[in-house]
């Protein structure tokens, strides 16, 4: 939980009484709060009061700072976006000086950091995102679409090089965003299934390289007794036809 610094006199000053940067910090802290609140409980089950409790302000001076609840959302996003874009950019510029398949590897290890980091950032965009409102609307369109434009010219890069297969990029996104994040989601019940796990001081480049090498390389490691692709096609093209044969036996 953010809590402020200023907690005590917050609750007796005016937010106009107090000097300028506490003012910034306070306004920063409400907008990571924000952002959290909306990831866990939606926008229309965020509490502006629970907000403020939670930074140790009132509920007024959420008001105002931002005006209304729509207002804070609307600042939210644009800090969620404005930090999700510069650590993409920065990754796609260091990624020029690499090859298209390295520029791919090092954008996705950059973006297991990001939610891993920013925990409630994905949540944010999973579930606000799929939503026929504003909110969705505003998220899907507004913020995060440049975003991931920026993200499709490093994989558009890499499959021109011959680096990566060519698939549909908006189904490749999800994917990769679901090997970067569903873990990092998924870690209390991980507990209760395998026991709880001390995360050491290298856990998270540990992730980072797991996640990287699921994308880059699958599960399979290299062996003389693989089978051939040709092979493995002529067994899946045999196991898609048994498998036809049997659902119009049963229909």
């Amino acid at each position: 939980m953010i809590t402020s610094p200023l907690e005590g006199n917050l609750r007796v000053r005016s937010a106009a009484s107090l000097p300028r940067g506490s003012r910034v910090r306070v306004r920063d802290q409400i907008l990571e709060t924000a952002l959290e609140e909306f990831a866990d409980k939606g926008y229309q089950e965020a509490s502006l009061s629970v907000i403020a409790r939670r930074v140790g302000v009132t509920a007024p001076l959420l008001l105002y700072h931002f005006g209304s609840k729509s207002g804070l959302w609307r600042e939210a996003l644009g800090l969620f976006c404005s930090n999700f874009g510069a650590m993409v950019d920065r990754a796609v510029t260091e990624g020029e000086a690499l090859d298209g398949r390295e520029a791919l590897q090092l954008l996705v290890r950059r973006l297991v950091y990001f939610f891993a980091t920013n925990r409630a950032a994905y949540r944010l965009v999973r579930d606000e995102g799929v939503l026929e409102s504003d909110q969705g609307d505003g998220l899907s369109s507004g913020g995060v679409r440049p975003v991931i434009e920026r993200i499709k010219t490093v994989y558009v890069r890499a499959v021109a090089e011959g680096a990566v297969r060519s698939f549909p990029f908006e189904t490749t996104l999800f994917m990769i965003l679901g090997a970067v994040s569903c873990y990092l989601e998924s870690r209390p019940l991980a507990g209760r299934l395998f026991g709880s796990s001390v995360e050491g001081e290298d856990w998270l480049s540990a992730y980072a390289d797991q996640v990287v090498g699921l994308c880059f390389e699958g599960l399979s490691v290299p062996s003389p007794t693989r089978l051939p692709r040709s092979r493995m096609v002529a067994i899946r093209t045999v196991a898609s036809s048994e498998d036809n044969g049997r659902g119009a036996g049963v229909a």
